[in-house]
C-alpha cells in the first residue's frame, strides 16, 4: 500500500508542475513572424502529455488499489539489492542510447533502446516488444521531422 501512495502523490505532482508549465507556456507571446503557434506547440504538447502520464497513473493505483482490496493479487516485495542494480542498468543503458544518438541516428538508436527496455519489463513478448519500439519512433519521428519540421539526427540515414 505504501508504494500505491507513493504513485498515487507522483502522479498529484506531476499534475501540478504540468500545470504550472502549461501556464507558464500560456504567458508566452505569440509569434508575429511564421508559426502562429510559435514557441507554444511543443511545451503544450510536452505539458498535455505530462498530465495524461500522470492520470494514466492515478487510474493504474486505482485499478491495483481495488484488486489488493479485492485480494485478487498479492504485493510483490522486491528485493532492494535487485532494484538499485535495475536502477543502474537504466541508467547505464540510457547513457549509452544519448551516447551514440548523433552517431547512429534516431531511426537506429530509438528502437534499439526502447526494444532492450521493453525486453526487460515485458518478458516473452517479443512481437508486442519490435511493434511497440518501432511503432513510437516511427510515429515520433514523423511528428517531429515531418510535421513540426523539427530535424532529428540522421545517421547513416540521410533523409
Amino acid at each position: 500500500m505504501r508504494a500505491l501512495r507513493a504513485d498515487l502523490w507522483l502522479a498529484v505532482t506531476v499534475i501540478i508542475v504540468a500545470a504550472i508549465y502549461l501556464h507558464a507556456d500560456y504567458g508566452l507571446r505569440q509569434a508575429n513572424l511564421g508559426d502562429p503557434l510559435g514557441p507554444k506547440a511543443f511545451p503544450a504538447l510536452v505539458g498535455g502529455g505530462l498530465i495524461l502520464s500522470a492520470l494514466l497513473l492515478m487510474f493504474e493505483t486505482w485499478s491495483k488499489r481495488r484488486a489488493l482490496e479485492d485480494k485478487s493479487i498479492a504485493p510483490r516485495n522486491k528485493d532492494q539489492k535487485h532494484v538499485i542494480l535495475v536502477l543502474f542498468g537504466m541508467i547505464a543503458w540510457t547513457g549509452l542510447y544519448y551516447y551514440v544518438f548523433e552517431t547512429i541516428g534516431y531511426l537506429i538508436a530509438t528502437p534499439i533502446f526502447l526494444f532492450g527496455l521493453l525486453s526487460y519489463f515485458n518478458k516473452g513478448k517479443h512481437l508486442t516488444n519490435v511493434l511497440v519500439a518501432g511503432g513510437f519512433t516511427a510515429v515520433v519521428y514523423l511528428l517531429f521531422s515531418i510535421l513540426l519540421g523539427v530535424p532529428l539526427p540522421t545517421g547513416p540515414f540521410d533523409i
